[in-house]
């Protein structure tokens, strides 16, 4: 098997990356409703490529996986972090956990927080991040608000 490779995204990949956003989140079995209804926010733009951290896991030129962080330090923003089906449970979500943990540690983010999908927050809490908070995405629907505190002494 081929080695997997992360590297910067290009703002041509904007829609690549969003199909890829959309196929995760349709894995954890949410209906064509909701997902129609979570379309912005799934949606990556080109000047979010751009102007943000994205960063792409792929083989063999297939993209598997990415994360994107905003924000300006001290405190940052896991905006995102996806990984194609085929490839969950695989430790691409640790690899790409890891990256975007250190990339923030580097770049002098003291912290990173998160809104996690429900079906995520284990994994969140099983990569040290904790629950602050919690808040109501839509009537009834509450997503977990995850943060992780960057020890900067001792990178990862």
């Amino acid at each position: 098997m081929k080695q997997i490779r992360l590297r910067a995204a290009e703002p041509h990949e904007a829609d690549d990356i969003t199909a890829l956003a959309r196929r995760s989140k349709a894995y954890w079995g949410y209906d064509q409703v909701f997902l129609d209804r979570v379309n912005d926010v799934l949606t990556v733009w080109p000047e979010q490529v751009r102007d943000e951290q994205v960063v792409v896991a792929e083989r063999d030129g297939t993209m598997l996986g990415y994360y994107r962080l905003v924000g300006e330090p001290p405190d940052g923003e896991l905006a995102d972090l996806f990984i194609e089906p085929g490839a969950i449970g695989t430790g691409l979500g640790r690899r790409l956990w890891e990256h975007a943990t250190n990339s923030a540690g580097e770049r002098g983010f003291r912290a990173l927080e998160l809104e996690s999908d429900p079906h995520a927050e284990s994994f969140y809490l099983h990569m040290a991040a904790h629950r602050v908070g919690e808040r109501e995405a839509a009537p009834g629907r509450w997503l977990p608000i995850m943060r992780i505190d960057l020890d900067l002494t001792h990178p990862h």
